[in-house]
């Protein structure tokens, strides 16, 4: 079980450092302008699907070994395991359903194929839904005493991704700073991808409740 809570660790890491190399070594592509499901569509997309894939199995393991080190395991146990599941789920998608490679023009909903809107819908449902999990992570892991130092970031980096995503997508809809929307985007992953190490830092350093 080792391996498997070390790679929960790594699993983020990992992420972030293939979408930094991807965006230096793929043709045409800029860090700057484009998003990182555009990875998916380049040259080394397939690259990119399995880096959303492992990211998906990394957060699917973090919710099952949050569960493991938790003091009151009723409820929380499920609660914990879903948010994480539909995590898991959504990226899995972003894996399998690409988006468009739409230039810097303002989002308009007739440019977009169907799987791009698919894509975009699918986040845009994530990001409404989410207020309601990141707020239920905060009340289990405030009543946790391993996990208790962490509730105040995990609202902070979910809600700080969830204003920064309102802000891009409203932007994208604008047209505004459109040659920018691709570091936006990687700035708003960051707080999030930090709270995942931080999350698995902590399970990495306590023992598991016996089950």
């Amino acid at each position: 079980m080792t391996a498997v809570r070390s790679f929960t660790f790594i699993s983020p890491i990992i992420f972030a450092f293939v979408v930094i190399v991807l965006g230096f070594i793929t043709p045409g592509y800029d860090h700057l302008n484009y998003t990182i499901s555009r990875l998916a569509i380049e040259k080394y997309g397939w690259i990119q699907s399995i880096n959303f894939l492992q990211l998906a199995l990394g957060i699917h393991l973090t919710g099952i070994q949050v569960t493991k080190i938790l003091e009151n395991q009723k409820t929380e146990d499920a609660i914990i395991r879903i948010i994480f599941r539909i995590c898991s789920v959504f990226l899995v998608i972003a894996a399998f359903v690409p988006t468009d490679p739409i230039e810097n023009v303002p989002l308009d909903y007739t440019l977009l194929t169907p799987t791009g809107l698919v894509h975009i819908s699918l986040v845009i449902l994530f990001l409404i839904f989410s207020p309601l999990g990141i707020v239920r992570l905060a009340r289990i892991f405030r009543k946790e005493k391993i996990l208790k130092s962490l509730a105040p970031f995990t609202v902070a980096a979910g809600f700080t991704a969830l204003i920064g995503s309102v802000l891009w997508f409203a932007f994208y809809f604008l047209g505004i700073y459109l040659e920018y929307r691709g570091i936006f985007q990687k700035a708003i992953a960051v707080p999030v991808l930090l709270w995942l190490i931080l999350l698995n830092n902590t399970v990495l350093q306590k023992p598991r409740t016996i089950q």
